[in-house]
């Protein structure tokens, strides 16, 4: 479920993605002081747009993790993720980890600011 949630999420945000992409491109190019500060506004709302959009994705991804954690016992946990002593706050480090997939991966800061408290490393 969570590589459909990223591969719909890629998907769906391609647009934006290119167009920061070529905003990027045109940015780095571009000598003129004023051209280049109103291509890193474009660049800024176009990434605002892209977070906002991922935002509900990252907590499902954290709240079926956490779901899924939830049904197993210590030792099964331990099998299939190799940890010991899980808690809450792991599961923002899942998520970054998970998004990195995407085609524009998102900082670990931003991944941090969508989660709910309870997700976020002590």
């Amino acid at each position: 479920m969570i590589r459909e949630l990223i591969i719909r999420f890629d998907y769906h945000s391609g647009k934006t993605v290119k167009k920061i992409r070529e905003l990027e491109l045109e940015k780095r190019d571009a000598e003129d002081a004023e051209k280049i500060n109103k291509l890193e506004d474009e660049i800024d709302l176009l990434q605002q747009d892209y977070e906002s959009k991922l935002k509900p994705i990252a907590l499902e991804i954290a709240f079926n993790i956490e779901a899924q954690m939830g049904k197993m016992s210590e030792d099964e946990i331990f099998d299939k993720f190799q940890v010991r002593n899980v808690k809450p706050s792991m599961i923002s480090d899942c998520v970054y980890k998970i998004c990195q997939q995407l085609e524009r991966q998102p900082s670990r800061k931003s991944i941090l600011e969508m989660m709910p408290d309870r997700f976020k490393q002590d």
